[in-house]
């Protein structure tokens, strides 16, 4: 089975599915490489629970992104992203942060709300230290950065 999904108009990303249902009640929504300079609202859905923004020209998240109760990981690599909303940390239910690749991003907000948060990947962005709210999440194991 493919499906065909159409962003801005840019050009045709052919999916195929394979015969294995990944993530059996996960619900996914992959915008990667679609030229994207905004979070489209079409993802507000708060049924999500795996985004994927990666390789496009996003500069910041939406207020809204904090509405995803469910969303559980979050990548956003290799945008331009300059900020980072700090409304994701009513993200209740995120474990896995990807930020990777925003040479901008020089600054995290306080994620503390965040109790199941266990990895954040902040590699080749503009953080290279550990933020003093990050040693306060029992559940975090994993801060990658890159030192300057």
């Amino acid at each position: 089975m493919s499906s065909v999904v159409n962003a801005q108009d840019i050009k045709k990303v052919i999916v195929f599915h394979g015969r294995r249902v990944p993530f059996n009640s996960q619900k996914i929504m992959d915008l990667s490489y679609q030229n994207l300079k905004n979070v489209p609202t079409l993802i507000s859905n708060s049924e999500i629970e795996i985004l994927i923004l990666d390789n496009n020209n996003i500069e910041k998240l939406p207020a809204w992104i904090g509405n995803l109760k469910n969303l559980k990981v979050l990548s956003v690599r290799n945008n331009n992203l300059i900020e980072f909303n700090s409304k994701i940390s009513f993200c209740e239910n995120l474990e896995q942060l990807y930020l990777s690749g925003n040479k901008y991003l020089s600054d995290l907000p306080s994620m503390s709300f965040c109790e199941k948060l266990e990895l954040i990947d902040v590699v080749d962005t503009s953080i290279n230290e550990v933020p003093g709210w990050v040693e306060l999440l029992d559940s975090l194991y994993c801060f990658k950065y890159s030192e300057k």
